[in-house]
């Protein structure tokens, strides 16, 4: 499955590489080669106008993409108390929705844009391959931190994970999403095409066969999105279900902190579950449609240069909102991100830091009360 567009099929011939998109129905008007040499091959594949509109989405997703994710990783990094096993996958999450940001973000909207590869075989290969173990660590992130969750709250006397152990896990977590995603280094590859006077270079997959192209993709569905969401829905709903019977066989007073802390962390990774499965729902109904679906020529055009961008950007905003959805239900994170703005604040303000160097050094005053006039008989006033 390509990552970022299926432009490029099984075998590379100009009908398999996306540009019968602009060479319209070459093969059944019979065009000879001296007609083919002489019909124009656009540089870009929308309008000016649909792709400022597609560059200032991209623009924004990226930047809320990585600020947010870095955010997320300085602050867990640096702070001892958060060093713990859901913090640790909430890290491995935004490490990974990072990449996507970096990696990802930029080169598929060029991709998108331009009939031509500008970005040489070496992003040909790396771009997709880097989004595809990025999703599925994600993913599978998801799935141990529920498998956490459902442990530690259904099964409360079996031994939970360590930090230690969360750290290997997320080390296996990478190498079995770099394995998943191998052979996008082998099939995807920078391919030039000589059309009259015209060298066109085209990135995509160049598979040995059609049934091996459509088989991957039906795989990568299933591991990587359809089985984690369902085996994620049915952990946290077990987990949520537990949660509510034991809330409601306890006395209100009797809820403790760490049952609401554990019940507004499930929140929290439902929503995270919830988001990821609709925002990259389009963009995988997109590859099997163009794997399984007979579709036509203008189908195929209309899904490669309007549907996949929208479907791309709406699967990268999910990198996107993930930091966002941290800060919202995690009471750590969040206090921790309002402490360093308010250092931050302080330091760069004189006035706020000499009145709080006074106040340190200021020792408290202790005023005597003052005196009330009181009326005693056979006493004259002075």
């Amino acid at each position: 499955m390509n990552f970022s567009d299926h432009s490029v099929h099984e075998c590379p011939t100009m009908e398999s590489t996306g540009l019968e998109d602009y060479i319209p129905d070459m093969n059944e008007t019979g065009l000879n080669d001296s007609l083919v040499e002489n019909i124009p091959i656009p540089k870009y594949k929308q309008s000016m106008y649909i792709i400022v509109i597609f560059v200032v989405i991209y623009v924004v997703v990226f930047l809320l993409c990585i600020v947010g994710n870095l955010v997320v990783c300085c602050i867990i990094a640096r702070t001892a108390t958060l060093r713990d096993v859901t913090h640790s996958f909430i890290l491995n999450l935004a490490v990974s929705d990072l990449l996507v940001g970096v990696f990802c973000i930029p080169f598929t909207l060029v991709g998108h844009i331009f009939t031509e590869n500008y970005l040489g075989d070496v992003m040909c290969k790396l771009s997709p391959m880097l989004q595809g173990m990025s999703v599925a660590t994600s993913v599978f992130t998801l799935t141990a931190i529920a498998f956490d969750r459902y442990c530690v709250i259904v099964h409360p006397t079996r031994d939970r994970l360590t930090v230690r152990q969360a750290v290997y896990l997320i080390i296996a977590i990478w190498v079995v999403a770099a394995i998943i995603m191998s052979p996008q280094a082998f099939v995807r590859r920078d391919e030039s095409f000589q059309i009259g006077e015209l060298t066109l270079s085209v990135c995509g997959e160049f598979w040995p066969s059609p049934l091996l192209r459509k088989a991957y993709s039906a795989f990568l569905f299933v591991v990587c999105y359809a089985a984690p969401v369902l085996i994620n829905t049915f952990l946290y709903g077990r987990t949520g279900f537990k949660l509510w019977m034991t809330k409601s066989a306890a006395a209100p007073k009797a809820c403790s902190n760490q049952t609401e802390q554990r019940s507004r962390i499930i929140k929290m990774m439902v929503i995270i579950v919830a988001v990821f499965a609709i925002t990259w729902m389009p963009l995988y109904c997109c590859w099997l449609l163009e794997d399984f679906g007979q579709l036509t020529h203008s189908q195929s055009e209309i899904l490669h240069n309007y549907i996949y961008p929208i479907a791309h950007v709406m699967a990268f905003a999910n990198s996107a909102v993930d930091p966002f959805i941290y800060g919202l239900y995690s009471s750590n994170l969040r206090s921790r991100v309002t402490e360093i703005c308010g250092k931050q604040k302080t330091k760069g303000n004189p006035l706020a830091r000499n009145n709080n160097n006074a106040e340190k050094r200021t020792p408290a005053i202790v005023h005597k009360p003052q005196s009330f006039p009181m009326d005693i008989p056979g006493v004259a006033a002075n």
